[in-house]
């Protein structure tokens, strides 16, 4: 137990050397969205309301792009503490790293019963992630996403064991909420992915009174959550990133070769150029894309998105992932569901928006 604690300690120092490093100087100059998440912050600290004067907003307005609030709330406490820097804008997103990487050990201690050498292994794959290092090192909301999926679904499943975990699992599910627009999508469905999987062990009488605070503390979290979803700038963002919204680019090409089709006699082609065909093959083809390897191993998508001159994970890791796969699959039971689930669900969120594959709404 000892010495598993020391190995711990030196993958949290290991981790936290790689996002804190020079934290206000690579990347390089604070994109609009770091800048707009920092002075938010900083207007939200001197007067209790953003840019627009809203007090203490649920929505973020800026560039008129829509983002949760979590991120700038807990930026303001790192621009209080050490004034307005792209250093303090980022520090949230830093720590966060360094939390996912924390969490993730107490995850797969959940999920694998072992003297804890496959958790630490994890920790320490997640430390050196690419990926995870890249977006811990800017002020990216989906990284905070990230880091509360890990937390609430480690708590959810030792809520299996300690029921007071389950209203913490609660909490954090319901802060996840307001991280991330993907995390709109992804969090009941994982909630949902846990919940069917550990049902016997969940909804036993002894998890009554902790089920029940769970759905209330659930119920406090979506109240505001409906209100900004239904509200005139709710779904702004929805529309902005659809694949539906700008419908004359994605069905133009298929309502000619659908005019063909009616013309030559071709009752295959009505049925493939059909326009719901078409918005089904559109959201397919978005979720296959993230699971192509040129993408996750080479190339990545826009540049700020991973480090130069390779893409989003190692591609040493390729053998092992694919071997580890199997072996999770092969082993079954509630590790095979919980991590293969989590796997197929990730790209859900992205699967109907445009420039996928998308290293950010999938991370």
């Amino acid at each position: 137990m000892k010495k598993t604690f020391w190995i711990l300690l030196v993958i949290i120092a290991i981790t936290a050397g790689l996002r804190l490093y020079k934290l206000g100087d690579v990347p390089v100059s604070p994109d609009w969205d770091e800048t707009a998440l920092g002075y938010n912050a900083y207007s939200i600290l001197k007067t209790g309301r953003d840019e627009y004067g809203t007090f203490l907003p649920l929505t973020i307005r800026s560039f008129d792009d829509y983002k949760p609030p979590l991120y700038v709330y807990l930026t303001v406490p790192s621009v209080a503490l050490f004034g307005l820097s792209v250093w303090s804008t980022r520090l949230p997103s830093a720590l966060m790293g360094i939390l996912a990487v924390l969490g993730t050990y107490f995850l797969v201690k959940q999920l694998v019963k072992d003297k804890g050498t496959i958790a630490l292994l994890s920790s320490f794959l997640l430390a050196i992630s690419p990926w995870h290092i890249q977006f811990s090192r800017v002020a990216f909301e989906s990284n905070t996403g990230v880091t509360m999926n890990i937390w609430a679904a480690a708590a959810f499943l030792a809520g299996l064991k300690k029921r007071i975990f389950l209203p913490i699992s609660a909490v954090l599910f319901g802060i996840g909420m307001y991280a991330y627009h993907s995390e709109r999508v992804f969090l009941p469905l994982l909630l949902l992915l846990l919940a069917v999987t550990c049902r016997k062990k969940l909804f036993v009488k002894e998890n009554k009174t902790a089920i029940v605070a769970s759905l209330v503390i659930g119920f406090i979290f979506a109240i505001p959550l409906f209100s900004i979803l239904f509200g005139s700038n709710g779904l702004l963002r929805l529309k902005a990133t659809s694949s539906f919204t700008d419908q004359t680019n994605l069905l133009a090409r298929s309502i000619v070769q659908l005019e063909h089709d009616q013309k030559s006699g071709d009752i295959l082609g009505q049925i493939l150029d059909n326009r719901r065909i078409v918005y089904a093959k559109t959201v397919i083809s978005g979720y296959l894309s993230h699971f192509n390897l040129k993408w996750l191993f080479l190339t990545s998508d826009n540049p700020r998105h991973h480090a130069p001159d390779m893409g989003l994970l190692y591609f040493w890791e390729l053998p092992f992932l694919l071997y580890g796969i199997f072996k999770v699959w092969k082993q079954g039971g509630v590790m095979r569901t919980v991590l293969i689930g989590w796997l197929l669900i990730a790209p859900i969120p992205a699967a109907p928006t445009t420039g996928l594959p998308h290293a950010v709404r999938t991370l």
